[in-house]
């Protein structure tokens, strides 16, 4: 009821349908960190392949770019893990949990 996920038959589809909403990426390569941003109910968040992140390309259409910040020890985390940490800030921002 409150998160719809899509799947689009391509990238251009899925951009097409994102006019006037914003687009944010979670990239290891960004500088400002997922905590420090303001969600927004109509955001859509976009996260890599473990392996690869995404392309160039679909950095330059982000509107914002974040990451997660982690230990220097610390490889990296996994792509579930990443999405619950970052999707709880996001629907905690929101006011979900009080609904």
């Amino acid at each position: 009821k409150n998160c719809k996920i899509i799947r689009h038959q391509s990238f251009d589809d899925f951009i097409k349908t994102k006019k006037n909403k914003r687009i944010i990426l979670l990239t290891t390569k960004a500088k400002k960190n997922y905590y420090n941003f303001d969600f927004k109910k109509n955001d859509t968040i976009l996260f890599g392949r473990e392996s690869a992140g995404v392309p160039d390309s679909v950095h330059e259409i982000a509107d914002a770019r974040l990451k997660i910040p982690i230990s220097k020890n610390t490889r990296s985390l996994n792509v579930v893990t990443s999405i619950s940490i970052v999707l709880s800030e996001a629907l905690r921002q929101n006011n979900y949990y009080n609904m």
